[in-house]
């Protein structure tokens, strides 16, 4: 008599809890690309990485790893965001200048926003008095 009450209260203890973190990591998973911009990293894209990341269950996340070069030091950058049907990747191009904005976890520097310019040998402004200018950087 006991175990036929006890059990299904196990079953229905388990169900609750278990439905209860599935819906904290759902809203976790929807938030993974949101980044607040404490920092601000600058550089040129040298290599790029696209894979995709298991975060929860069937949730997935797009991840895009991107190496950057500023003045000699290289720096890994990380944009990640939930895969959805609705998703659309940015693009990158190796060669890239980019301002990436995010903050620091450890050696790796997440961010969700950036803003692309063109490199150094593309930005040559001409003028028919004055002698080619880089664009400062």
């Amino acid at each position: 008599m006991v175990t036929a009450i006890a059990i299904p209260l196990l079953f229905l203890y388990f169900y609750y809890v278990t439905r209860k973190e599935r819906k904290r990591m759902y809203h976790q998973w929807r938030q993974a690309g949101n980044i607040p911009a404490e920092s601000v990293v600058k550089g040129t894209i040298i290599a790029i990485q696209e894979k995709t990341e298991r975060y929860y269950g069937h949730y997935l996340l797009a991840v895009i790893d991107l190496q950057l070069e500023h003045r000699k030091e290289k720096i890994m950058a990380r944009m990640q965001f939930p895969l959805t049907e609705s998703l659309q990747k940015p693009t990158f191009s190796i060669g890239d200048t980019i301002v990436c904005y995010g903050q620091w976890r450890n050696q790796l520097f997440l961010f969700a926003t950036y803003q692309a310019t063109p490199t150094a040998s593309k930005n040559l402004v001409y003028n028919t008095t004055k002698t080619p200018l880089l664009q400062d950087e």
